[in-house]
């Protein structure tokens, strides 16, 4: 036997012990497969989709709770309304030191996520209609309507605002409170305690309260007489 002819089965015989070692000898294998598999997911409500509706709350405290005008039938309230037209408070002659009441509104979560809700008064406009007392006198230089265009008036500063939540069965159980804004002010303000978020499905009822704290200064007052302020109530919920 030639050197060469040594020196090749020496190297083949390497090869077969190291091929060997790592098991790429062992080529009898088969594979058995099962059926396709397939998952489709279900369709899911808006991650963000609020309802609103008006509540009435007929009384007396402790007897009843909250109606939710939201179109109920035989399968509980059908939550359909983005926006409402009903306004939660109409007044007139309305003077320092006055509370306006308690308006209701029902918010219900008919999306898929936890909402965190803020309220804000939008389409704010403070209108002064008429000139009356000592309103010029007080530093109102524009009171009463101009050629028939009203003045800009000064109430909205001075009415302040409360929202509260409220157990729906019985709104005299108020779970929070936050802080009161007044409403020329009002944007973004919590609703519910800090950092809760009303649940998928779930509805919360509110108290709304306007009260007009008489002013420290009897001229902030009489420049505010005889105006006029009109707004809207929007809330925001923001997935969490």
């Amino acid at each position: 036997m030639g050197r060469h002819t040594l020196r090749i089965i020496i190297v083949l015989g390497v090869l077969v012990t190291l091929v060997g070692g790592t098991g790429i000898f062992a080529v009898f294998s088969d594979r058995a497969t099962a059926g396709q598999n397939s998952v489709v997911s279900g369709p899911r409500a808006q991650a963000a989709d609020l309802k609103i509706a008006q509540g009435a709350y007929p009384g007396p405290v402790g007897t009843q709770g909250i109606f939710c005008d939201a179109d109920p039938d035989v399968n509980g309230y059908l939550w359909e309304d983005d926006d409402i037209t009903t306004a939660q408070f109409t007044a007139t002659g309305v003077q320092p030191g006055a509370n306006l009441g308690t308006s209701y509104l029902c918010l219900h979560n008919n999306g898929s996520a936890a909402l965190a809700l803020t309220a804000s008064a939008i389409e704010l406009a403070d209108l002064d209609v008429d000139c009356t007392g000592d309103e010029a006198a007080a530093g109102d230089s524009d009171c009463g309507l101009v050629a028939g265009v009203p003045g800009a008036g000064e109430l909205s500063p001075l009415l302040l605002v409360a929202i509260d939540l409220t157990t729906c069965s019985s709104p005299a159980v108020v779970i929070a409170t936050p802080p009161a804004d007044y409403l020329d002010s009002f944007t973004g303000h919590q609703v519910g305690a800090l950092g809760a978020s009303i649940p998928a499905g779930d509805t919360w009822c509110l108290a709304i309260r306007v009260t007009y704290p008489t002013p420290a200064d009897e001229a902030i007052a009489q420049r505010a007489q005889t105006d006029q302020v009109t707004w809207r109530f929007a809330f925001d919920g923001t997935a969490s």
